[in-house]
């Protein structure tokens, strides 16, 4: 079989599909997996030999925890980079039909490294002799010691790995008494969340997490600077050792962040050796993933801002900035209490959440594609004498639409993140089903420009300048502009009134259409919890397919635009951050706002031009940014000769990735889009 497999592959790697639903039982239906590791992650005797679906038929249950068991003891464990990592990503853990992926956490490793299992089992609450959740977790934490008396019963000839494995099962049961240890608790634990499905976990506050074992460690003549650092440069690369594999879309898109900076929980700011650390890895090795994600606020120092710009400037896309102040008011107003919002962390790429205490799920809905709106109010009919009525019609329809996106799920369940949860173990209750403090959901808006945009086409050509009438607008969508190429130009033509402009005009517009959205899901509730939206979205490509043409000149099938990002040469990196910072963010409006910009290598060469203009944007209500430093010539010539840029890395929605891994679409986007601003 593998010798006509290999011979289909040659012939037409179309083949690769209906092969990978032969090999996957049709009841499991997850023939992606199978697919993608035929394009070349593992041998075909690998595939055969080792891979393996364990179908979780009963989540949230003893019998659940057995098959974790089970699951553990048959993945194998890889060593790499000077440290162990159970996660074996040909072992599949399978939910059943109508059960949702519980994705997109970031557990609180300072928990983590200082967990006993021992005394969870102690101290876990009962409420009565057949406790579900009790015999779940009595069940998982035996899974976990299974394992870990696996990797301490491994036969290695190597050193280093026979040093490692010694340090199990104990370290279950204690505190780390060194940075090397915490490091490799960290990555057991995290190669198991991993292994149970839990996409996208994030690694969270480590400059303030592994700090107190390296400072005992450098007091002892243990670690120095640079072996402190060596130890986390390969921390990261292990992380990133499977990226392929725990990519669930696009290749890179792990969700896997290192949280920097920010104020700890006496409001004090957090910059150490490990902050700084963990800067220069990244400047250095330029990998795309993990990512970085840095807290910034007014304390955040000169020296800091200059490092995070080197980093930039080094093509990693790395890290992305969140103003602490400003999101923290914002998760306080909403719902979060004050004495929790100081260890802020995000989802995976930028929806905040609270470390440690939420299971919140913060993209499981479709995004909200706003240029809807407009296009099902022109297909009415109806007379508008002003913009302003069309301007309420549009934000008559949002309200009725928003609330359509959203809906109660049956999450999976987590017995495995319980373990760090003392609300979880105090209530009782699984991480994902009323026992983390909070779990609210998310949404995202989609195209948000292009609405903005379209609407100022109509105000200035159909109701101020009378060139043009509702019904040739509606015509040019439905014939996606043929017949109508004098009109599309005319859309798409440079002018001071378009989005990301400082323009009162347009930023009214913009602030009428966020708060319509807010007052729309305001008294909407997903399982019983209040609802959060943001105003990016990862969906600008993938949601566009087959949807129609909008007034900015955009075509049928075009990318929408992406986060809050200008679509016009006209707008530099000042005026969309100053933009930016004058939107209104409503209290609900907190699940990521990222303004996103690809600015020209020039930069490289006058870092602290850009520091300046970076640090007064969050001091006038800047919420997120992240940048591309990128050439379009280079670009173009990387896409057409991909053997000369193998370690190129670009941002694309919230995550890093090596431009040749990126579909074709997702290339011409990032090429089209740095071609709009290095003219800015």
């Amino acid at each position: 079989m593998n010798n006509k497999i290999k011979w289909l592959l040659k012939k037409n790697i179309s083949f690769i599909k209906p092969i990978a639903k032969k090999l996957v039982s049709k009841n499991q239906k997850k023939y992606i997996y199978t697919w993608r590791i035929m394009l070349g992650k593992v041998s075909f005797k690998e595939l055969f030999l080792n891979l393996e679906f364990f179908r979780d038929e009963y989540p949230g249950t003893f019998l659940s925890a057995k098959l974790y068991r089970k699951m553990f003891l048959k993945s194998d464990v890889t060593f790499a980079y000077n440290y162990i990592y159970p996660f074996d990503p040909l072992k599949i853990r399978f939910l059943p039909e109508g059960i949702t992926a519980l994705v997109s956490i970031t557990p609180d490793y300072s928990c983590v490294l200082k967990s006993d299992l021992r005394r969870i089992k102690q101290e876990i609450t009962f409420h009565n002799e057949e406790d579900k959740f009790v015999d779940t977790v009595y069940g998982i934490i035996d899974a976990v010691e299974a394992k870990a008396d696996k990797i301490k019963k491994r036969q290695s000839c190597n050193e280093r790995e026979h040093f490692l494995s010694a340090f199990f099962p104990e370290i279950l049961y204690r505190d780390c008494i060194s940075l090397d240890e915490a490091i490799q608790k960290i990555l057991f634990y995290n190669a198991l969340f991993w292994q149970a499905r839990h996409w996208h976990n994030g690694l969270g506050r480590l400059d303030l997490i592994l700090n107190q074992y390296y400072i005992r460690d450098v007091e002892l003549g243990i670690e120095t600077y640079e072996s402190a650092k060596r130890r986390l440069k390969d921390f990261c690369l292990l992380l990133g050792y499977h990226t392929k594999f725990k990519s669930p879309g696009l290749i890179g898109d792990t969700g896997q962040y290192i949280l920097l900076g920010g104020i700890d929980k006496e409001g004090n700011n957090v910059e150490n050796d490990i902050t700084y650390m963990f800067l220069e890895i990244f400047t250095e090795i330029k990998v795309p993933d993990p990512k970085l994600i840095f807290r910034v606020n007014d304390k955040t120092s000169t020296e800091i801002w200059n490092l995070c710009i080197k980093c930039l400037s080094n093509g990693c896309g790395s890290p992305l900035f969140m103003n602490e102040t400003l999101i923290m008011n914002n998760m306080v107003e909403f719902g979060y209490e004050r004495e929790d919002v100081w260890n802020l962390g995000t989802s995976a790429c930028w929806e905040p959440l609270v470390i440690g205490k939420s299971s919140c799920q913060n993209n499981p809905f479709k995004s909200i594609v706003l240029c809807d709106s407009l296009y099902r109010v022109l297909k009415k009919g109806r007379d508008f004498y002003s913009f302003q009525s069309l301007l309420l019609a549009v934000k008559n329809d949002l309200a009725i639409e928003v609330p359509l996106v959203i809906e109660d799920l049956n999450y999976d369940y987590s017995p495995l993140m319980s373990l760090f949860d003392s609300d979880c173990l105090n209530k009782g209750k699984d991480f994902s089903h009323k026992g983390t403090k909070y779990m609210y959901q998310g949404v995202q808006l989609l195209g948000l420009p292009n609405l903005v945009n379209s609407l100022l086409n109509i105000k200035k050509y159909v109701f101020d300048r009378h060139l043009i009438t509702l019904d040739d607008c509606l015509n040019a969508i439905a014939n996606n502009y043929e017949g109508y190429e004098d009109l599309r130009l005319l859309f798409l033509g440079t002018s001071d009134e378009k989005f990301g402009s400082t323009s009162a005009e347009v930023l009214d517009v913009c602030n009428q259409l966020i708060e319509c959205v807010s007052h729309a899901i305001e008294p909407l509730r997903a399982n019983g919890n209040a609802v959060k939206f943001g105003l990016s979205s990862p969906a600008y490509l993938f949601q566009s397919v087959g949807s129609p043409a909008t007034l900015d000149g955009r075509k049928s099938g075009e990318p929408y635009a992406v986060h809050i990002s200008p679509i016009s040469s006209s707008i530099d990196i000042n005026e969309i951050l100053r933009f930016a910072g004058r939107l209104n963010y409503p209290y609900n409006c907190l699940n990521g706002n990222v303004v996103d910009f690809i600015i020209p290598l020039s930069y490289q060469k006058q870092p602290e031009k850009l520091v300046s203009i970076i640090r007064d944007a969050f001091s006038h209500g800047l919420f997120q940014l992240q940048l591309n430093m990128l050439d379009r010539q280079v670009l173009v010539d990387a896409k057409s000769h991909p053997e000369k840029y193998p370690d190129l890395v670009v941002r694309v929605w919230g995550f890093s990735a090596y431009f040749n891994d990126l579909p074709e679409e997702y290339k011409d986007n990032l090429i089209a889009r740095a071609g709009i601003y290095e003219t800015a």
